[in-house]
């Protein structure tokens, strides 16, 4: 028994690339603000900021593309993975110690783990109805 309509979205194929082109200049954007505020001039920041930004679009995008035909568990531990290491380096970006910027990119990661892992699930169950 459903209690609420589904509708059957499906992404448009921009998304594809769109999606992690738009993580990437939030995120690099954010790695240059932070470490412009830490005391690295503009120019340096901006580099910084730039190669995070790289980093971040290839993971999303190549997270985005492969993933489709593994399994939840892996598929979950993957998203977990690259938020974990993306906040846990944001943080250590911000003047964090080391235990500290691990810390929070585990838990992080955990929680992204935990979230990715229903939703896959969810949406796996739901597609054998």
């Amino acid at each position: 028994m459903r209690l609420h309509p589904r509708l059957p979205l499906r992404p448009h194929p921009s998304a594809s690339w769109g999606v992690p082109a738009v993580l990437a200049v939030l995120y690099g954007g954010w790695v240059m603000f932070v470490a412009h505020n830490q005391g690295s001039t503009i120019p340096t920041a901006a580099v910084f900021g730039v190669f995070s930004a790289a980093v971040v679009g290839a993971l999303c995008y190549a997270l985005g593309r492969m993933t489709r035909g593994l399994m939840p568990e892996l598929r979950a531990v993957l998203y977990g993975t690259v938020l974990g290491c993306a906040i846990g380096f944001l943080h250590s970006v911000s003047g964090g110690s080391v235990y500290r910027a691990s810390g929070i990119g585990l838990g992080a990661g955990l929680m992204m783990l935990g979230m990715s892992f229903y939703v896959f699930h969810v949406r796996a169950e739901r597609a054998r109805e």
